[in-house]
């Protein structure tokens, strides 16, 4: 399975990632590089291979045998970056347990929702988040098990400690395979819950843990030998597209188990020191790389092995692109997915990148950009980006939302017969095929006929100096319907000098005068807001609920807008 042209997938009856692909590296090459680890501080480096992580997940997976743990059972885990996670992520895989990961950002109430969601069974923490657990684990019912990974100044006696339940485990334990068929649940992912409380993606032994050979075959380019870093923490969804799609494609993860604050620099240094070949790293990210300061210091620093670079997450400005390609030579290329599907839409080895573009369909993705009726939309023309469910050779897609109850909400919707996941964004398409972002479905203000997604504003208000962070949403308005309102968070120094009245006014026009000069003017901010950087409602994961401050906006004008 490993070794699978990701374009030609057939879905199999049975897959195990496991035994299919986990031992079928080691198996070919005992050393073979699985992952690259480094201490938060340094002082540690682990070099781990494909045969450690055969070995360990079949002695944990003896464990969770031993502590009654069955398959179907949910893995609630909220661990940092420590080998651990991925040796504990096989391991259950391995014999069918169903995993979910979160973010160690999580509050005691975060961890409580989960437990009671899930209805996990076992939770697996290092100290900080047992701690928060035991604050709420009166309102787990379900919750039979907890086990820490951290060796804690103290004991109790209704948690496992892990190290020391591990000595008791052979080092050639061997556990029965279990045949896991496609269809069985292996994963849960929570949404970041922009509107309502988080939603648990439910995705099976296919549809993450083999269909990724898409993204990272065709998207991330790896193969073995290659040395893959992604930024994001465990909790989230884009960790296990890494996992996923670098182990498929027999490629090695570098992983630094930091726990502190996004830093440029601390970027820098890691692809200078380290043989990293390929970066995935939010657009928030790049954004900060290109600023003149960090242009500098990546000069002196330059990158040690990286040959390509990806980034995903929200739409790259194309400013940010062509920054970067001067500054490294090397593109970014941009990608398209969400925790309910694998990379669906990407620019690819071999294609010319049109900076701003999302790209095009990823390989065997029967991805469209499609009307309200179903129909597929003509070149320019705005529409839903649908995946067709209809196409059942594509398996790379959630099996559903799963409720309360235990039931799956498809989320699939009945177009002129046709049969459509609608994710929620819109796009328009060129006539190269190239798939051009406008914004959420529920984000795009529409005023005076005109449909204005919130990313080109934002992009077109980045370039101003004056602004560090901005969000655009729907204001109402009784001539037009809808305007465009930015809330804009100032650097310093243009926060000083907008301190009275006019000074403000005098750079509201300025900034508006840029945008009309810097995009079409019809998409230019008729509103703007001054306001503080915690000023605006963000997702766990760092998102920008713009959804909130529409709401605000339209209870302000005594209407009920979503």
């Amino acid at each position: 399975m490993a070794n699978s042209d990701s374009s030609a997938l057939a879905k199999p009856a049975y897959f195990n990632f496991a035994q299919d692909v986990v031992d079928c590296w080691a198996a070919k090459d005992k050393d073979q590089q699985a992952m690259f680890w480094v201490s938060e501080d340094y002082k540690i480096e682990r070099s781990l291979s494909y045969s450690h992580f055969k070995v360990q997940s079949h002695r944990i997976a003896l464990l969770f045998e031993r502590l009654g743990v069955k398959a179907g059972d949910v893995v609630l885990m909220i661990l940092p970056r420590v080998p651990e996670w991925w040796e504990i992520a096989v391991a259950a895989l391995r014999i069918g347990v169903i995993i979910c990961p979160a973010t160690t950002l999580l509050v005691d109430k975060d961890v409580e929702f989960r437990c009671q969601q899930t209805r996990a069974k076992v939770f697996i923490g290092n100290d900080a988040s047992t701690g928060k657990l035991q604050n709420v684990r009166r309102g787990c019912a379900e919750l039979k098990i907890v086990i820490r990974i951290d060796e804690a100044a103290s004991s109790r006696d209704d948690v496992v400690d892990f190290r020391e339940a591990m000595k008791e485990i052979p080092l050639d334990a061997v556990v029965k395979q279990r045949r896991t068929k496609a269809e069985d649940p292996a994963i849960i992912f929570f949404t970041s819950g922009t509107s309502g409380p988080p939603k648990m993606v439910r995705h099976n032994h296919v549809s993450y843990p083999l269909a990724h050979t898409i993204t990272g075959k065709h998207w991330l380019q790896l193969s073995p030998g290659k040395l893959y870093w992604n930024l994001s923490e465990q909790g989230w969804a884009k960790a296990a597209w890494s996992f996923f799609g670098a182990w498929n494609c027999g490629a090695s993860l570098f992983v630094h188990d930091d726990r502190s604050s996004f830093s440029a620099t601390r970027l820098v240094d890691n692809i200078h020191k380290y043989p990293i070949t390929t970066l995935c790293a939010p657009p928030t990210a790049y954004r900060q790389l290109v600023l003149l300061e960090n242009q500098t210091y990546l000069s002196h620093h330059f990158p040690r092995a990286l040959e390509h670079c990806t980034g995903t997450g929200e739409p790259l400005n194309d400013s940010v692109i062509k920054v970067w390609q001067q500054m490294t030579a090397m593109e970014i290329y941009d990608g398209y997915g969400q925790t309910e599907t694998v990379l669906v839409c990407g620019n690819f080895k071999g294609t010319t990148i049109k900076p701003g573009s999302m790209g095009k369909p990823s390989p065997g993705v029967p991805l469209y950009v499609i009307d309200g009726e179903g129909g597929e939309c003509g070149v320019g023309v705005e529409g839903d980006i649908a995946i067709s469910r209809d196409r059942k050779d594509f398996f790379g897609i959630f099996e559903g939302y799963l409720n309360n109850d235990g039931t799956l909400d498809h989320r699939t919707k009945t177009l002129d017969g046709k049969q459509w996941y609608l994710t929620s964004d819109r796009a328009t398409r060129d006539g190269d095929g190239y798939f051009w972002f406008v914004g959420r479905a529920d984000d795009v203000i529409n005023s005076s006929g005109y449909r204005i997604g919130p990313f080109e504003v934002e992009s077109t208000l980045k370039l101003h100096p004056a602004v560090i962070e901005s969000a655009v949403v729907a204001s109402p308005d009784p001539t037009r319907s809808e305007v465009v309102k930015a809330f804009i968070v100032l650097t310093s120094e243009y926060a000083q000098k907008a301190k009275s009245k006019s000074s403000s006014e005098r750079l509201i026009k300025e900034i508006q005068e840029f945008c009309k000069k810097n995009a079409s003017p019809y998409k230019y901010p008729r509103k703007v807001q001054f306001v503080d950087a915690n000023f605006l409602p963000k997702t766990i994961s760092g998102k920008i609920k713009r959804a909130e401050l529409k709401m605000m906006e339209w209870r302000k004008a005594g209407q009920a807008k979503l």
